[in-house]
């Protein structure tokens, strides 16, 4: 692997850090601050969803209905393409609801108590070197 790749991986690990730390502590906008304006979220069994505003409004009732740990079950592959980044991930979601909610109303969202999935992310690199998330999809083996 080259240096320049490393480099690049140790940014993209950040961006899943900030990510998943965003997850576990419901922050709506430090989960949006890591998708690109194009985003399209691919939830199975879900609607595609298309833009960064409309992946927040999917995200709100997500975040407001229950709380989330994130666990890497085997280490991220990566693949690097000039501006374009394909990240294979293994996860165990843990969910649990707060306030008597029983589901969440966001189509797709993760409804299960438990739920392990893999996970595809296609990041594209922006204008000031970070990386940002242009395509989140996931298929749950659970």
């Amino acid at each position: 692997m080259s240096d320049n790749n490393e480099i690049e991986i140790a940014k993209i690990e950040e961006l899943f850090a900030q990510w998943d730390a965003a997850v576990e502590t419901s922050n709506l906008d430090g989960y949006v601050d890591g998708l690109d304006e194009n985003i399209t979220l691919m939830p199975p069994g879900g609607v595609v969803i298309k833009g960064k505003e409309n992946y927040r409004k999917f995200l709100g009732p997500v975040f407001e209905s229950a709380t989330y740990t994130v666990t890497n079950n085997s280490p991220k592959e990566f693949e690097i393409f000039g501006d374009i980044a394909i990240i294979h991930s293994h996860l165990t979601v843990n969910l649990t609801f707060k306030d008597g909610a029983s589901s969440i109303a966001s189509e797709g969202a993760i409804q299960d108590n438990v739920s392990e999935g893999k996970y595809l992310d296609v990041l594209r690199k922006q204008e000031d070197g970070s990386w940002k998330c242009l395509v989140h999809t996931w298929e749950q083996i659970n």
